[in-house]
């Protein structure tokens, strides 16, 4: 009578193993390469994983993913990459056909690290969820909206806007353009912009309980620790402005 029940015992403990390897995160290699225009836009939007945004020479976007999960999830749930007319590449790391009650009650996420090259005149709009972003050398109006997240943008040029709930911001413009712009809001994380010592904006700072430090000269112009408003440069209010909402992050501005 024993035998069986070991057999038994035996066969479960196989098919245990079997449900395990097959639960086991593997990992999935894509590279895809789309045409874009000079002066087009790449819009991504990813949950979980790296991505790194680095301009080039090329007249296209090189997009190179690793995406990590089990085999079912990254059969269940794609990486979409598509254009929209000849000016924008769109690039959506997990996308499902899915209720939003069938979303709330699986596990519906593959990490992704991407490394992104784009020709060096492009606009970025990039939506990230506890992701690490760095961006280089990219010229064009760039949009970030991001959570839990960390974002370095590194030698860039145009107009930026960053929305951020936590992770800190890092901006190193590379030069400064007539009525050029750079808006960052933020509830807990450190802001750091870095400018050229040429720039001229009108600075706005509000915040609960953070604080504005500045390397370059600022002249208050209106306000107080919480709410102010300040002057960077000689120019007037119209050559620029630099405009942080914070809760409880810093902001840094170096030169």
């Amino acid at each position: 009578m024993r035998l069986p029940a070991i057999a038994g015992a035996a066969f479960a403990a196989v098919a245990l193993t079997a449900a395990s390897a097959a639960a086991a995160d593997v990992t999935e290699h894509v590279t895809r390469t789309v045409k874009l225009e000079p002066g087009g836009t790449l819009r991504l939007k990813s949950f979980s994983g790296r991505v790194t945004i680095t301009a080039s020479d090329r007249n296209d976007v090189a997009i190179d993913a690793v995406r990590r999960g089990t085999r079912e999830r990254l059969e269940r749930i794609k990486l979409d990459v598509h254009t929209e007319g000849p000016k924008l590449v769109v690039v959506e790391a997990n996308h499902r056909e899915l209720s939003w009650y069938e979303f709330m009650g699986r596990n519906n996420v593959v990490e992704t690290d991407f490394d992104i090259k784009v020709p060096r005149v492009t606009s970025l709009d990039i939506s990230v969820f506890s992701a690490q972003v760095t961006i280089e050398g990219v010229s064009g109006s760039h949009k970030v909206h991001s959570f839990s997240s960390s974002l370095r943008m590194d030698d860039v040029e145009g107009p930026i806007q960053v929305h951020s709930f936590s992770g800190s911001v890092d901006i190193r413009e590379r030069s400064w353009q007539p009525s050029q712009t750079i808006d960052v809001k933020t509830f807990s994380g450190n802001v750091e912009v870095r400018v050229p010592e040429s720039a001229q904006a009108s600075v706005t700072f509000n915040t609960f309980s953070g604080r504005l430090n500045s390397e370059m000269p600022l002249t208050l112009t209106s306000g107080n620790g919480r709410a102010l408003r300040a002057q960077l440069g000689s120019g007037s209010g119209g050559s620029g402005e630099l405009k942080f909402k914070t809760f409880s992050g810093n902001v840094r501005i170096d030169r």
